[in-house]
This record gives C-alpha cells, sequence and structure tokens, in this order.
C-alpha cells in the first residue's frame, strides 16, 4: 500500500514522528496536487503541534529538490554559496543576506541565492532586489547568465518548485509557520556547497542543521540572534551551528570577534523594501553606520563558511575593500542590467 496523507495523520496523532521515507511520500502527495486543503491543513497543523523532527525536515526538502524544474547546472561555476534564511523574526530590519550575497560575490565567491518573497518582514529578498534594480522574476537562460557573467544570481522560488503552489492556500490561512517555511533555505536548485543561513529560534535551527548534515551540505552556518534576528547580529550573541562533512558543532560569536561596535536592531529597522533598497544603496557607496557593521559582519561569516577567509576578522577586512573600491556597487550595476535582458 502506497504511503499517503492518512497514513501520516494515523502516526501523527499520537504524537510520534514521520520516518525520512514517510514524510517524503506525503509532500510529493501534496505537490503532484492529490492532496486535499483538509488534509493538508491537518497534516501541517498535526506536524507543528507535535514538533517537527530532523527526519521529517529532511524528507520534505528530498521530496522538494527530486521535483524541481528549470534549473540547469551544466557549465556553471562550482562550490556556490547561497546565504538565504528561513525570515520569520518579524523585525523589519533591512534585508542584510542580501546585501551580504553582493559583498560576498564582489570578493569572488560566486553566489546562488535562493528566495521568495518576505516570510513575516516587510522586505524579503525578492522586493529589495526588485527596488535595487534586479528582475527577480527573470528567464532561467537569463539567470545562469547572470551567475556566469557577474558571479551572483537569484532563484526566485516560485519559479523553481511550482508544485509547492498546492499547498500555497493552506499556508496563508494557517495562523502558524509551517514545515514549508524550513524547506525553503534547503531547496536551493543549484545545491549550494556552502550556506549562511539565519534562523530565529533555538529549535528551527537545531532542525535545519541536522537536516543540513543529512542532506551532504559541504558546509555551513545556521546562526541565531540573541536579540531575536535572524542572522548574524552585532547586538548580542549570535549562535552558531557549524556543520561541515556531516558533523554539527557549536560556536558563539560577539561584535569582538569581528573587530566591529556592537549594533542595535533598532537602528536597522526599516518602514518597507524601497527604504532597505535605499540603505543598501547607501551602504555600497561607502556610507558608515550600523547597516555597513551588520553587512560586514555576515558578509565575514559568509566568507568564513566559503573558505575564503580564515578568520572572522580577516573576513571583515576583505568585505570592506570591495565596498571602499565601489566593486560592490558595481557588481550590482552589472547584475541588474543582465537580469533585465532579454533571453
Amino acid at each position: 500500500m502506497t504511503f499517503g496523507l492518512s497514513e501520516a495523520l494515523k502516526i501523527l496523532g499520537p504524537g510520534r514522528d514521520l520516518s525520512v521515507q514517510e514524510t517524503s511520500a506525503v509532500v510529493a502527495e501534496i505537490m503532484a496536487g492529490e492532496a486535499s486543503d483538509t488534509l493538508i491543513s491537518a497534516f501541517l497543523t498535526a506536524l507543528h503541534i507535535k514538533g517537527e523532527s530532523a527526519d521529517e525536515l529532511t524528507g520534505a526538502v528530498q521530496a522538494v529538490r527530486d521535483r524541481m524544474s528549470g534549473w540547469d547546472s551544466t557549465g556553471l561555476p562550482g562550490s556556490l554559496l547561497d546565504t538565504c534564511g528561513t525570515g520569520g523574526d518579524g523585525a523589519n530590519t533591512v534585508n542584510i543576506s542580501t546585501a551580504a550575497a553582493i559583498v560576498v560575490a564582489a570578493c569572488g565567491v560566486p553566489i546562488a541565492k535562493h528566495g521568495n518573497r518576505s516570510a513575516s518582514g516587510n522586505s524579503g529578498s525578492a522586493e529589495v532586489l526588485n527596488e535595487l534594480g534586479v528582475s527577480v522574476e527573470a528567464d532561467p537562460t537569463v539567470v545562469r547568465r547572470c551567475l556566469v557573467e557577474t558571479g551572483i544570481t537569484f532563484l526566485f522560488a516560485p519559479k523553481y518548485h511550482p508544485a509547492l503552489r498546492f499547498a500555497g492556500p493552506v499556508r496563508r490561512q494557517l495562523p502558524f509557520r509551517t514545515l514549508f517555511n524550513l524547506v525553503g533555505p534547503l531547496a536551493n536548485p543549484s545545491r549550494p556547497d556552502f550556506q549562511l543561513v539565519g534562523v530565529p529560534g533555538e529549535q528551527q535551527a537545531e532542525l535545519v542543521a541536522s537536516a543540513l548534515a543529512r542532506l551532504g551540505c559541504r558546509r555551513a552556518a545556521v546562526v541565531t540572534g540573541s536579540d531575536g534576528l535572524d542572522e548574524v547580529t552585532l547586538g548580542g550573541q549570535t549562535r552558531v551551528r557549524w556543520v561541515e562533512s556531516g558533523v554539527i558543532t557549536f560556536k558563539s560569536w560577539h561584535a569582538d570577534d569581528f573587530g566591529l561596535a556592537p549594533t542595535d536592531a533598532e537602528d536597522l529597522r526599516v518602514s518597507g523594501p524601497p527604504e532597505s533598497a535605499e540603505r543598501i544603496t547607501r551602504f555600497l557607496a561607502g556610507e558608515k553606520g550600523p547597516v555597513r557593521a551588520m553587512v560586514l559582519a555576515n558578509s565575514a561569516a559568509a566568507l568564513l563558511v566559503a573558505g575564503v577567509a580564515d578568520s572572522l576578522r580577516t573576513g571583515v577586512e576583505r568585505a570592506a575593500e570591495v565596498v571602499d573600491s565601489g566593486a560592490g556597487a558595481a557588481l550590482l550595476k552589472r547584475w541588474g542590467k543582465i537580469s533585465r535582458s532579454a533571453p
């Protein structure tokens, strides 16, 4: 008998976990459009009440990866890095991960940033990149061209995971974040070797790190700010789950480790994507202040993950060099131009 949603609910009801294979089968059923909204809602709610397990997240990611479409990695740079996080901190701050991706690419690390529109804040990567002049819904051939010619590109999740639309209406109606919010950063179609993943809570960070270890990620840092930010923070402690070769180790980073002054999250708040893009543009033009400090810190962490920097401080120095030279701003301009070109 084929395992499906009905069978899964009988296991989840008493509070037991699904296996990797069982979860993969259920998510495949959802993505095939064969599940009713009622069963999808019951499944996601049961998982939420019980608490998702690492096996369940791993199985969901495997199912989503197996059904992605539109991406061809032939001839592309190897050892890609992604700075996609889960979102959901609700802080409404400048989109730091997007700015860091631009800086890290300007440092010579190929970036394939996976993302979507905002999960809970008001400045998701897709919205902010549009404001910065990058076409996030470009044809896949143009997306590839961006990566080859500039070293950075954006993979807009709905274009590569169209089957997830079957869960969309239910997810929008549920008053809580679901399993699929954790799947996003792990389902990058380019399957990057390196990842810097921001997660707003400790329990979610543990799940994401465990899944990355099981899914064969070469090296990743799953970071959670003690001030509630879902990224490397300078406003307190950054709790780090360092994933390498299937092994998870724990680290703790503070502003001193980066050679930077503490920064208050309040100084990073924005009213929406236009203001977020404006502050990123000013930062790339050389403006000093809290945005610069936070982007340099997150860039340094990404460079450490990619093996380009041997310490957080040297990562900050390298990132500052490319910003101050104008290389980051120039890269964004080239990326935007190519992203708006014809296929």
